[in-house]
């Protein structure tokens, strides 16, 4: 069961850093953007599951620092390569809500895990 949870978990990280690193279209760019940045929502759920998952393969003695340290140093990652991909920008807030999500999934599997 152990070896099931990393691999979904390392599989789940490498879709995330695919789908974060290929490049996009021009196209996405020229089409008209809605008042309400669902950007940043995104984000902040695909990090939330990635935290989540992050957690589940960690034992419960792990005090979040392989998770925490997980969550930094992917979101720095997919942030600066944001610097050399074809229309992909680096942003600042991406980053914050990236590491925001992983943070917020690690404080909920630790919330169950102490009920239980």
């Amino acid at each position: 069961m152990t070896y099931l949870k990393k691999a979904i978990f390392y599989a789940y990280m490498a879709y995330v850093i695919f789908m974060y690193t290929r490049p996009v279209s021009i196209d996405r760019y020229l089409e008209k953007t809605s008042e309400l940045d669902l950007d940043k929502i995104f984000h902040f759920l695909t990090f939330l599951l990635l935290g989540i998952l992050a957690q589940i393969t960690n034992n419960r003695t792990n005090d979040n620092i392989y998770a925490v340290t997980l969550a930094l140093i992917v979101s720095l990652f997919i942030e600066f390569t944001h610097f050399v991909i074809p229309y992909r920008d680096f942003e600042v807030l991406d980053g914050l809500f990236n590491i925001i999500g992983c943070v917020v999934g690690i404080a909920i599997v630790n919330y169950y895990r102490k009920k239980i």
